[in-house]
């Protein structure tokens, strides 16, 4: 199996990542780490390039962190692991790379449980996947719920 993992480093984002190795075997499955730089809110060039570089350092450290609880499964860079940050809105990255790098049999993210104001004047990224998603979307909530939602094509 092929699996993604979304993940802003969150602490459902790594819960996710607990519950994906529940569900693969690092012997025959493989794993795509991805965390995205939302860069819509920077707007001006020279603002762009200074925090596109802090965001990318931010999104490295994510990505170390989350590299180094797959070595504890048995996931090897290069191997059975893939690992890579992108840059633009979170939502059409995603689905941008679930296009290009597929086939995936499922991407896993973790809900960050935004509040009702929040969710409606920003949306929620597990939620736009669940609906836009091309591949199964597997959602964990940190309360220990789980949702698996198939493509709505």
């Amino acid at each position: 199996m092929k699996f993604l993992l979304a993940t802003d480093g969150s602490e459902s984002s790594l819960k996710a990542l607990g519950e994906t190795f529940q569900m693969l075997n690092s012997i025959r499955d493989t794993l795509d780490l991805i965390t995205v730089v939302d860069n819509p809110t920077l707007i001006t060039e020279e603002v762009i390039s200074s925090n596109i570089i802090e965001y990318s350092n931010i999104a490295e450290k994510i990505l170390d962190h989350c590299e180094r609880r797959c070595l504890e499964h048995n996931f090897i860079l290069g191997k059975n692991l893939n690992r890579k940050i992108l840059i633009g809105d979170v939502r059409e990255e995603i689905i941008k790379y679930i296009n290009q790098k597929g086939p995936f049999d499922m991407i896993v993210v973790g809900s960050r449980g935004l509040g009702l104001f929040k969710k409606l004047m920003l949306g929620s990224v597990s939620e736009y996947l669940v609906h836009h998603s091309p591949i199964p979307v597997y959602v964990v909530k940190l309360d220990g719920n789980c949702r698996i939602t198939e493509p709505q094509l």
